[in-house]
């Protein structure tokens, strides 16, 4: 039997970057986990999973401290709602925290969590916050990649592994940039993605196309080159590579000037994607 949407993401947040936290008596079942890749210096938001029994949950209410660690006692720093962003996703999705990191290095973040079966606890997740980001960050010139189009290959299967492969291949990065265009850029690739939460995020980007596109420039980018005829010879695509990127799907928002202002890693729901291509173009 196939397994659900959220039973993959599971395999995500155990993977993920951040260590999972648990409760102090290591008798409740639910586990927290921080699933960026990386956390940089300022305000950003904090993908954070919850899970029972390691499997991710969508129903807790979810609150989040960060605490500046160092190497003396923890100092409170901030605090943000978390909302669970799933819209469009099929079940999967991720707690959302707005939170702002002020210096480098070993930061905390107690995670409390109550779902409406009873259960609360609160975990300690910690954190490394980086001085500069890796990958491209907000406020950063977003690369100038030449991505291949519809337009350089012979069939757009070739750049695209969805079935059937979306429209979003009509421009290269670098000429949205050209033509001063607002953009939105999603790195999926929905055959090959471990979660399998890549094909439903490409269709939550695809669901708000139509309403943006007079105005904003889709743009998916494959994970993978090579993939035909022998999906095992699959090689990172050179712009996945220029980007830095180490996990999936990401979705960037470059405003007309060609400056990243946005970027989100993981799940990501048609709300909060919807939210910030309006702050794109506000």
């Amino acid at each position: 039997m196939r397994k659900s949407a959220l039973a993959l993401l599971a395999l995500v947040l155990l993977s993920a970057c951040g260590t999972v936290g648990g409760s102090a008596g290591g008798s409740n079942p639910l586990t927290a986990q921080s699933i960026a890749s990386e956390l940089v210096v300022g305000q950003q938001r904090v993908p954070i999973g919850i899970l029972d029994h390691n499997t991710p949950v969508a129903d807790a209410t979810v609150h989040v401290r960060s605490f500046y660690v160092g190497s003396g006692a923890p100092v409170a720093k901030g605090e943000s709602a978390a909302p669970f962003k799933g819209e469009g996703l099929g079940g999967a999705g991720v707690y959302a925290a707005q939170l702002s990191f002020d210096r480098p290095g070993n930061w905390r973040l107690d995670v409390t969590a109550s779902r409406p079966n009873g259960d609360h606890v609160v975990l300690q997740v910690p954190v490394n916050v980086l001085a500069t980001p890796t990958v491209p960050g907000v406020g950063q010139p977003a690369p100038r990649s030449n991505n291949p189009t519809a337009a350089t290959v012979s069939d757009v299967s070739l750049i695209d592994t969805g079935q059937p492969p979306d429209d979003m291949h009509q421009l290269s990065i670098a000429q949205a940039i050209a033509d001063h265009r607002p953009t939105l850029v999603v790195f999926a690739s929905p055959a090959f993605c471990t979660s399998q939460l890549c094909g439903p995020e490409v269709k939550v980007v695809q669901s708000l196309e139509p309403a943006y596109k007079d105005r904003v420039a889709f743009i998916h980018i494959e994970i993978y080159t090579d993939y035909k005829p022998d999906p095992s010879k699959r090689q990172v695509a050179p712009t996945v590579a220029e980007w830095r990127l180490r996990t999936e799907p990401w979705i960037f928002l470059i405003d007309s000037g060609g400056v990243i202002r946005t970027r989100i890693e993981g799940a990501a729901g048609a709300d909060e994607v919807k939210a910030a291509l309006d702050k794109l173009l506000a």
